[in-house]
């Protein structure tokens, strides 16, 4: 897929399309691959995972701040067009856009463990930006000029621009600083970007990349973390809060390793519920429900493909059958594999199209103990990232209540094609409520 990979660093990320450019990408794929292990193995991974919960754990309880003035509410709450309402019953809550609120308060949580607290206060519109060019992902992959009267063009371009820049300045920073030198004010805190960038940084200088090189090297990284995982846990939400059997199956499942509390009021001063306890491994080990949750909406509510073009003739049967009909994918050709029509082939998945909570745990026979495991499930991936979506929505559940606007029966939005997982034209607007059952401490 080299020759995909390639385009899509140019088109779409601005990697420069010179010769010198690419010989000097070539040399750095094995580097930039082992960079990759700090996602995907410990301890970089326990670390940086570790971080993100440091983060979400002082933010959580700001999800929502009932503050009615725009001035005081924290970004995810403006991106989000919340406000402040109250019910007939009296009951104060947050009305909001689920889908924004719950993207970026990820999207300004997870990425300090990846790129620092710098990167992210310096640049509050960076994420908007991302969203915007990922929503033109396919039209800038296309190679069209801006000029064309096309407004996705255009304003994927603007928005990668803005992206690029962002990036830009940060990798100048970073080099500034590795040479000794003070990058500047907004960048006193470089020793907390994530072992994933420190060790790309050394690549980097080893092979001479230049400032276009690394930005655009490291944009995509941005991107590849934040346009699945982040509309992954919406959608993850989306199910959880639509069945209350499920959401209490779930709390009490998490309640051992996410401890939610509610601390007694002192002088009268109420003081808003906290996590005291966050034990992520027992999350993927000791939480059969909740990543069979994350392994549903994996096969349900993503979308990749996988590109290749092939090195030689291939002959492909249709089914293993021993009169199948078969296929044959000439050399030089490129093959698309759509996993979604694997993900929801009946053949495979009973009732596919429905998301089960459950449909994933297996239970020995023996001792009747509780598996998960991806089967033949191909979508997008990297451990941290399955992390992350066990975390940001044992995080969500543990402290917060959602209903729709109006307390009436929950609709799932619609799909629209993406990248990888869905996205969605609906704008699912919830009422957003403190949970009122957590033990007070």
């Amino acid at each position: 897929m080299d020759s995909v990979g390639k385009h899509v660093m140019t088109a779409v990320f601005g990697f420069p399309n010179s010769k010198a450019s690419m010989q000097r990408y070539d040399s750095a794929m094995t580097g930039l691959n082992t960079c990759y292990k700090h996602l995907l193995s410990d301890p970089s991974l326990r670390e940086m995972v570790q971080n993100t919960i440091d983060v979400t754990k002082r933010n959580i309880a700001n999800l929502v701040t009932f503050s009615e003035s725009r001035v005081d509410q924290v970004g995810w709450e403006r991106t989000s067009n919340a406000e402040t309402v109250t019910k007939t019953n009296g009951e104060q809550v947050v009305e909001a856009s689920m889908m924004h609120l719950i993207r970026d308060f990820i999207a300004a949580n997870a990425n300090p463990s990846l790129i620092g607290s710098d990167f992210v206060d310096n640049n509050p519109e960076f994420f908007l930006d991302l969203w915007d060019m990922d929503k033109g992902f396919k039209w800038l992959a296309t190679g069209l000029p801006a000029w064309l009267p096309i407004p996705q063009v255009w304003r994927a371009k603007v928005a990668r621009s803005r992206c690029f820049n962002a990036v830009l300045a940060f990798e100048k920073a970073m080099e500034t600083a590795a040479n000794g030198h003070d990058p500047g004010q907004e960048w006193q805190v470089l020793e907390n970007v994530g072992p994933v960038l420190t060790e790309r940084l050394k690549l980097y200088r080893q092979l001479d990349f230049t400032m276009d090189e690394r930005a655009a090297l490291d944009l995509s990284l941005l991107w590849a973390m934040n346009a699945n995982a982040n509309m992954l846990v919406f959608w993850m939400l989306n199910h959880i809060y639509a069945d209350k059997v499920v959401l209490a199956q779930l709390r009490e499942e998490i309640a051992p390793f996410v401890h939610a509390v509610r601390p007694k009021q002192l002088f009268n001063m109420p003081e808003p519920p906290r996590i005291d306890n966050f034990d992520h491994e027992a999350l993927a080990s000791k939480c059969p429900l909740l990543k069979s949750c994350y392994v549903e909406s994996l096969r349900l509510d993503t979308a990749p493909w996988s590109f290749r073009v092939m090195q030689d003739d291939l002959v492909l049967p249709t089914s293993r059958d021993k009169d199948a009909e078969k296929f044959l994918l000439k050399k030089g050709t490129y093959a698309h594999i759509a996993h979604a029509m694997h993900h929801t082939d009946p053949a495979y998945f009973d009732d596919p199209q429905m998301w089960r909570a459950d449909r994933h745990i297996k239970r020995e026979q023996d001792d009747g103990e509780a598996s998960v495991n991806m089967g033949t499930i191909r979508p997008y991936g990297r451990a941290f990232a399955q992390k992350e979506a066990l975390v940001f929505t044992a995080a969500f559940i543990s402290m917060w209540d959602m209903v729709p606007v109006g307390d009436g029966a929950w609709k799932l939005p619609g799909y629209k094609p993406a990248t990888g997982v869905y996205s969605t034209n609906d704008d699912v607007r919830v009422w957003i409520s403190r949970r009122e059952d957590l033990p007070q401490v």
